[in-house]
């Protein structure tokens, strides 16, 4: 069907970020915790990622809610978990690039410090402030925590928006890899996902 051929897409997404930006501790939950997002209805699903890391799906799939401009965290459910989904809450559709896109080019992603000293990325469409309190603890930061970083306009995949992502650069300046350093493992495991997510979708969409 349409919709698990945008999971699919939402899932290549997660898997694409993964196997370029997973660390060598991968903190991502096993199957059956995370499977299916929830949330209220009118809203849609997105991706972001900020800094550039691995982790839990719900750590980068959210809810958007194209009308007021307002993203939240859903409610995930899954066969080894017995979250109770609530009254109303739908299942949603991908977000178009219409309803939702952190750029269009590598200029609206801005790299920006957070308390504790992590550097990471903000879409001036869309922006993400790690710390918008009067009193965010800078202490200890140099002011060079992004030397060598860039912020990029990721594409999205078959009408998804853009996603602002991290880049480490070389010596003359040049984007390389993305932060932090691949673990040779998670590239294997996601090219593996991926492969099976395209025929997943493929031999549905056909049925």
């Amino acid at each position: 069907t349409l919709l698990s051929i945008q999971r699919c897409n939402m899932k290549l997404i997660s898997f694409a970020a993964a196997s370029l930006f997973a660390s060598v501790s991968n903190s991502a939950l096993p199957p059956g915790y995370e499977d299916e997002l929830w949330c209220q209805p009118g809203n849609c699903e997105i991706y972001t990622n900020p800094y550039g890391i691995v982790g839990a799906r719900s750590t980068f799939e959210k809810c958007y809610d194209p009308e007021t401009n307002v993203m939240s965290e859903g409610v995930w459910t899954g066969s080894e978990t017995d979250v109770t989904v609530p009254d109303g809450f739908i299942q949603p559709q991908i977000c178009t690039a219409e309803q939702y896109s952190q750029c269009e080019v590598d200029t609206q992603c801005t790299l920006l410090i957070s308390p504790g000293c992590s550097c990471y990325v903000s879409s001036s469409i869309h922006p993400y402030q790690a710390c918008e309190d009067k009193d965010c603890n800078f202490s200890g930061c140099t002011g060079n925590e992004c030397g060598g970083y860039v912020g990029v306009c990721q594409p999205g995949f078959n009408g998804t928006g853009n996603t602002c992502m991290l880049e480490e650069t070389n010596d003359i300046g040049n984007t390389t890899a993305p932060v932090p350093t691949p673990a040779p493992s998670s590239a294997a495991l996601a090219s593996v996902s991926i492969m099976i997510c395209i025929i997943s979708s493929a031999i549905n969409y056909i049925a």
